[in-house]
């Protein structure tokens, strides 16, 4: 089966694509075009990108044996080829937001210690707890915790 390869909707090669058994040989040649160029198939308002295509003999080349699991993403029946990445939704702008402080309770501090910073919390223990850090700023004992 014989499948035109599409550059700017003129046609400039061909996608041969045979059965092997259980693969599918796909052999595509077209024009010498410089740079890389990535050949898409396409059909049934479907898009897979079937490989790079490389230089030989005065033509870009590609041969590719695929399996049907390889192929489970291919539209089908492929109707062309072409070497254009089909177009992507563009992505939702987000919303730039600058991350607001949030509201401190009265009694809270914000502390650093060796490059760390901490949440220290009033606190009233009535016995020691072991793995806590305590730390006792300004006369009033606090109870920090990592941010």
């Amino acid at each position: 089966m014989s499948i035109p390869i599409l550059i700017d909707g003129v046609r400039r090669g061909t996608l041969e694509m045979r059965r092997e058994g259980a693969y599918l040989r796909f052999e595509a040649r077209c024009a010498l075009l410089p740079g890389l160029r990535r050949l898409y198939v396409r059909g049934g308002g479907k898009s897979a990108c079937l490989g790079v295509m490389q230089p030989e003999g005065g033509a870009l080349v590609l041969r590719r044996r695929l399996s049907r699991a390889e192929r489970s993403g291919f539209p089908d029946p492929i109707e062309y080829a072409g070497f254009d990445e089909p177009q992507r939704a563009a992505p939702p702008e987000r919303e730039e937001r600058r991350a607001e402080s949030p509201a401190r309770r009265e009694g809270e501090l914000m502390i650093t210690e060796d490059g760390t910073r901490y949440l220290a919390l009033p606190c009233a223990l009535r016995r020691s707890v072991p793995g806590l850090r305590l730390r006792e700023i300004g006369g009033k004992r606090y109870l920090l915790f990592r941010c």
